[in-house]
């Protein structure tokens, strides 16, 4: 029973210290964002669509992404990157996705799982992503 006591309570010092060393000591473990526009910052995914008809709203591209990205990743990360059409051409079936920094990569894997939209069978290809969204129209042919 006595040592059963001595061990419980070597257990709960050392955890004691460990905490405190962990929490308020030099070598904290939760990494420091340096700068706040890292996180902020936008990135334009530059896309193309396969499709068996050339009519397709933004809307319904958007809502298709999204939900995509919800299934993939689940709606934390839909949430996180956020991801919107801002700019589509029906002409040459491109358009442009803007989204985040931590998001970009979430909003790239999942644009496979698009098979539909609107009841037409769709495959979107990412072609470029880029930090600025004059390169993005240039990309796509807007001046």
């Amino acid at each position: 029973m006595l040592v059963q006591i001595i061990i419980d309570s070597v257990l709960i010092i050392w955890l004691s210290i460990l905490t405190y060393l962990i929490l308020y000591g030099n070598n904290l473990y939760i990494r420091k964002i340096k700068n706040k526009k890292d996180i902020k910052s936008k990135r334009y995914i530059v896309f193309y669509i396969i499709s068996e008809d050339q009519k397709i709203s933004q809307k319904n591209i958007e809502e298709a992404i999204r939900s995509a990205v919800k299934e993939l990743l689940g709606s934390m990360w839909l949430e996180i990157s956020n991801p919107r059409v801002i700019i589509y051409l029906n002409e040459s079936n491109e358009g442009i996705i803007s989204t985040n920094r931590a998001g970009y990569k979430a909003v790239i894997a999942s644009l496979p799982l698009v098979k539909a939209v609107d009841g037409k069978k769709v495959l979107i290809v990412p072609k470029r992503t880029t930090g600025s969204l004059k390169k993005a129209k240039r990309l796509i042919g807007i001046r």
